[in-house]
């Protein structure tokens, strides 16, 4: 069987595109300067020019002097619109602002920050988008292009959204900022390559099912009921949680904990309480027929639904993966922990694919 030859057009491109990266790197401030600014003739501007230069050639052949006049008025409009496209972009600084975590499949909004320092001059017809060949295929046609414009001495910011496919850490790609300004016949860009990176959560079942009843508790009996009875009488001692009434905190075992490097100790009602709520990977009814990725995303959904439960009085939660144990608690603190841990847990003998490990940027 003969061997592949090795696709040399794919082998350059590689090399172009590890070139191209270098002289470009990660940064989450970027000022537009002639270093890293581009031009060229757009095709509104090439047809221009040919325009010209046949009526040039015609003047010359039929010796009118009005045509001279006009193509080199024509020619001299061209000369200003180049200039006039450059400058529009020059002095522009554009800033990566908070980011924020998404489900995979949801649309990241990326937002930015732009600013004109020029006190005299506006700059105007921008667009940003996320430059498509950084994209996987399949996502290239789903990414808006943003349009803002800054007069002197101005600020703006726009929303760039960014497509998400797999859970993880996600390289933000690369983004395009330009302008066809004021006559559309050249285009000037410049490439962004933001350094921070972005946390997305396992994406959410379309249609999950409800939580997995408590152990021992009659699905009967109202929950909050139960809790109520017993609220103004606490008993028992267990780490304090988020959310614990200040009347909960046993402060004499809080001091000896705290005096010792450990954390507060809250009482909590032994006639109502309802036990914890264990979100078990393993173990969890309704996951064992699932596929790695389907489970992660119903443990997200799952997620979801018990911190709206123990907002309205209901069980703490946890979250146990293998290799992995969070314990119960309750509040966006406690769930943002769960859904990163979701994020970027990897089945055992699988190999980092979608969840890499976390290096630097925003979770």
């Amino acid at each position: 069987m003969k061997a592949r030859p090795p696709n040399v057009a794919h082998a350059l491109r590689q090399r172009w595109t590890g070139w191209w990266e270098a002289r470009l790197p990660r940064q989450d401030q970027i000022r537009l300067t002639q270093r890293n600014l581009y031009i060229l003739p757009s095709r509104a501007g090439l047809s221009f020019a040919v325009v010209v230069m046949v009526l040039l050639l015609a003047s010359i052949n039929e010796q009118v002097n009005l045509g001279y006049a006009l193509a080199f008025l024509l020619g001299g409009a061209g000369m200003a619109a180049l200039y006039q496209t450059h400058g529009n972009l020059q002095g522009v600084s554009l800033r990566l602002q908070s980011l924020h975590s998404v489900h995979a499949g949801q649309v990241l909004r990326l937002p930015v920050a732009l600013n004109n320092q020029h006190r005299r001059l506006g700059r105007y017809g921008l667009l940003i988008s996320v430059d498509t060949r950084s994209l996987p295929r399949e996502l290239a046609a789903s990414s808006t292009p943003q349009h803002v414009d800054l007069p002197p001495g101005s600020e703006g910011s726009v929303e760039v959204d960014v497509p998400t496919l797999h859970r993880g850490w996600l390289d933000l790609p690369r983004l395009t900022i330009e302008t066809r300004y004021p006559l559309g016949l050249f285009r000037a860009w410049a490439f962004w390559r933001p350094q921070s990176r972005v946390l997305v959560w396992p994406a959410l079942e379309a249609h999950a099912p409800p939580l997995p009843e408590l152990p021992g508790r009659d699905s009967r009996e109202p929950q909050a009921t139960a809790q109520a009875r017993d609220a103004d009488m606490p008993e028992g001692l267990r780490d304090h949680r988020r959310g614990d009434p200040l009347r909960w905190v046993a402060w004499k075992k809080s001091t000896r904990a705290l005096a010792t490097g450990g954390n507060l100790v809250s009482r909590e009602p032994a006639g109502g309480r309802t036990p914890d709520r264990w979100l078990d990977y393993a173990h969890s009814p309704g996951l064992q027929h699932l596929a790695a990725e389907a489970r992660l995303s119903r443990l997200t959904s799952w997620l979801l639904q018990a911190e709206q439960d123990a907002s309205g009085n209901g069980p703490a939660y946890g979250l146990r993966l293998p290799g992995l144990s969070l314990s119960c608690g309750n509040g966006p603190h406690h769930l943002r922990q769960c859904l990163d841990a979701l994020a970027t847990w990897t089945p055992p003998g699988t190999a980092q694919g979608h969840a890499p490990e976390p290096a630097r940027g925003p979770a």
